[in-house]
């Protein structure tokens, strides 16, 4: 009746969030009708799950939980399981009993992680990269062999590498490299590689929804989306997914500090050569920063190398189901920047006239720089700033169903990243915290920004 598992630790041991694989009514009656919170039936089906598959795990308390819903809760007494082998504490479980990841813990070694998950040293280091034994408390190992895929697109007339590597956020030489063309010349029909995906695969079972198995696997659902080539949200049961482990995807949890290791990016640095130089892999880096394959670095900013980034988590995607006008205050840098990237396609929504337009990010990284994505996005955003001004207006981004405050400006200016648009130049987008690209801007245009943020989040 369990589909799986995960572990939150909890003092000296563990709670255990165990996946019910039955409908809520068939749950109900499997509660039992006594006083008691669960049956003795259902309470000793769950220590024999303990003892079946948790050898070792200190677990305080049990959380059975129909989809994303706890839908009941025991405090056990506490103790070590010391029967059978040990799957491990990873949040969704594969078919053969082993987890996808290991998230390090303090005084985690690889010889006692290789121990509780049946595995050996050396495997651990080959699927992950590793030229050392050395590990960090937050770093997530791969316990499983992972599948490699690749996102394609065929070439159609009037195609260029510049407009296919903005329309999948990616750059020219990145698809040059992945498709080892030694030159700039596409023709209509040819199959280009357009990203790199690797993953696992996952089976869906009754109740998986794709937030709950991002989730589960610290991936997200727009990756598991364009891994599958969804249009929707529909999954049904037995389908396979693969499930990107993606470096874009959410890390261990809420980081207010930066890891021991950190480097200031310098140019011509890419995420390999960084990666050499402290002796690491790229997909850990990658990893570390919330970046996916293809992401490029700008010069001057601070990355992970030993653990995570500093990052929080105010908004989930899938919490909203239509852009609004009102929308959650986000922090740039701890948050927004991480959710905001390079080539993403987003709805902005004027607060006061709840005119919307669609918006696409060229760049940035003290704040997002835009531009309407069609020219009628554009005549849109005309009618919502009425001439182009600096004058910052409060906006919601909606962006994988979550509603952002923010502020945008309307000035077009420097850059130009989207041909056809109706405006030449790009736009100013600030969240929580966003400052401008340049040190001679003033504070005041800054404030101004800030203070179109807290109205757009109803402050």
């Amino acid at each position: 009746m369990f589909s799986g598992h995960r572990l939150e630790r909890d003092g000296d041991g563990y709670t255990l969030f165990l996946y019910v694989d039955m409908s809520p009514v068939e749950f109900s009656a499997e509660l039992g009708s006594g006083d008691e919170e669960i049956s003795a039936e259902l309470l000793a089906k769950i220590q024999d799950y303990i003892k079946t598959n948790l050898k070792g795990v200190k677990v305080t308390a049990v959380k059975l939980m129909l989809g994303t819903a706890v839908a009941a809760s025991v405090v056990l007494g506490g103790g070590t399981v010391t029967q059978a082998a040990a799957p491990g504490t990873a949040a969704v479980v594969s078919e053969a009993g082993v987890p996808a990841t290991h998230t390090v813990q303090p005084g985690d070694t690889l010889w006692a992680i290789s121990k509780r998950y049946g595995l050996t040293v050396d495997f651990i280091k080959r699927i992950n990269g590793l030229t050392g034994d050395t590990i960090y408390p937050g770093q997530k190992l791969k316990l499983a062999e992972t599948v490699t895929r690749y996102l394609n697109h065929t070439v159609q007339k009037g195609d260029t590498l510049w407009a296919i590597a903005q329309k999948y956020g990616t750059t020219v030489n990145a698809l040059k490299t992945l498709n080892k063309l030694t030159s700039d010349t596409i023709y209509p029909g040819q199959s280009l590689k357009v990203k790199e995906i690797t993953g696992v695969e996952h089976i869906v079972k009754a109740g998986d929804t794709l937030w709950a198995i991002a989730k589960g696997y610290g991936s997200t659902v727009n990756g598991i989306k364009e891994a599958n080539r969804l249009a929707g949200d529909t999954i049904y049961p037995g389908q396979k997914l693969l499930v990107p482990l993606s470096p874009g995807g959410q890390g261990p949890g809420p980081v207010y500090q930066w890891p021991d290791v950190t480097y200031v990016v310098q140019p011509g640095d890419t995420v390999t050569s960084i990666a050499k130089k402290f002796n690491t892999t790229p997909e850990a880096i990658l990893r570390y920063n919330y970046m996916s394959p293809g992401e490029w670095l700008d010069a001057g900013d601070r990355i992970a190398i030993s653990g995570y980034a500093p990052r929080v988590y105010t908004v989930t995607p899938g919490e909203a189901k239509a852009p609004a006008r009102v929308g959650k205050v986000v922090d740039w840098v701890l948050e927004g920047q991480y959710i905001l990237k390079r080539g993403s396609v987003f709805t902005v929504v004027d607060v006061n006239t709840g005119l919307q337009f669609k918006a696409k990010m060229g760049g940035g990284y003290n704040h997002a720089d835009i531009e309407p994505l069609t020219s009628a996005d554009t005549e849109v955003m005309k009618r919502i700033f009425g001439s182009w001004q600096w004058s910052p207006r409060a906006v919601v981004v909606y962006i994988n169903g979550m509603n952002i405050a923010a502020s945008l400006s309307g000035m077009p200016h420097s850059e130009d990243f989207i041909a056809n648009n109706g405006v030449s130049g790009h736009f100013d987008l600030y969240m929580l915290n966003s400052t401008s690209h340049s040190a001679s801007t003033s504070q005041d245009y800054i404030n101004q920004h800030r203070s179109m943020v807290l109205k757009a989040g109803g402050q």
